[in-house]
């Protein structure tokens, strides 16, 4: 008899437990996702990066703005009150990862035990593109580098203001990113190369794991800066127009200004001097 008394019990609590699952599964159903929220594909390097354990991580978490969800037929907006948000996000596996993943949003007003899901897609980067190198590509002895005793350029720092990347992802969305808006932008030296001599050398712009080449010019104390025709270390338009100026004799260019300006080296100044410091100042050429 004790026996038969414990299997119904047991028959009885096994019952209790099924029908509270499913009545929790019935209550988390019931939460829809009238409207996902605005942003559901988040891109490598803006929106996640990977951290140093390799794990996919949020950058600044995941913008729920323009969510709305409806439970027992009360529809809530997302907002952002005087200290909390009334939805969180989380991932439903516990972790995010590379390509989709389903979300669970909460709601503070709704109970705590029911959620909505939705689909989010973490898209990675596939390739990058230099769009405008950094400002300053022409680094002096002495204030960016020094010489080492081995004659070579000793250096650890490199400033990438103004340095702009075209970034292709693995959707085919092309993004166009600045070092002084993300600073996950970063460099290297190229692959197998130990040093660096004085003169021009290939620097690369690093993201995501890609890489873009871009040329500075390690600029020895006593070596001429061809290109630059007034002396301020910058390499532009105005060079140009003054090589243009001297070619016609509207003006006359002195001393290592004048060696400087020669930059097709034939021991002419003229107009294909202004034409190659141009297609330097545009990209078209890497070193003059």
């Amino acid at each position: 008899m004790k026996k038969s008394y414990i299997k119904v019990a047991l028959s009885a609590m096994l019952a209790f437990v099924v029908a509270f699952s499913c009545m929790s599964i019935a209550i988390a159903a019931d939460v829809k996702v009238v409207t996902p929220p605005s942003k559901t594909t988040l891109y490598q390097g803006i929106d996640w990066s990977y951290n140093k354990s390799g794990k996919v991580a949020l950058i600044g978490g995941i913008n729920l703005s323009g969510t709305v969800l409806s439970y027992n037929s009360k529809t809530v907006e997302y907002k952002v009150t005087n200290k909390f948000p009334n939805m969180y996000s989380s991932s439903a596996s516990g972790s995010w990862a590379l390509g989709k993943n389903t979300m669970k949003i909460t709601c503070s007003d709704f109970p705590s035990s029911v959620y909505a899901e939705t689909t989010v897609n973490f898209v990675g980067v596939d390739s990058i593109s230099i769009i405008n190198p950094p400002k300053k590509t022409i680094l002096r002895e002495g204030t960016d580098w020094e010489l080492s005793g081995l004659g070579d350029v000793e250096f650890t720092e490199l400033d990438l203001t103004g340095l702009s990347l075209k970034v292709k992802y693995t959707d085919g969305t092309v993004k166009n990113i600045s070092y002084d808006d993300n600073k996950l932008i970063g460099w290297s030296v190229p692959k197998g190369v130990d040093s660096a001599e004085p003169g021009y050398t290939t620097l690369y712009a690093t993201f995501c794991g890609k890489s873009a080449p871009f040329t500075v010019n390690f600029l020895a104390k006593n070596a001429y800066l061809y290109g630059d025709t007034n002396g301020d270390f910058k390499i532009n338009s105005i060079d140009a127009l003054a090589v243009l100026q001297h070619s016609v004799g509207n003006i006359t260019l002195k001393d290592k200004y004048n060696v400087q300006a020669d930059v097709t080296r034939d021991g002419k100044i003229n107009s294909l001097d202004a034409l190659s410091i141009l297609q330097f100042v545009v990209g078209i050429q890497t070193t003059l």
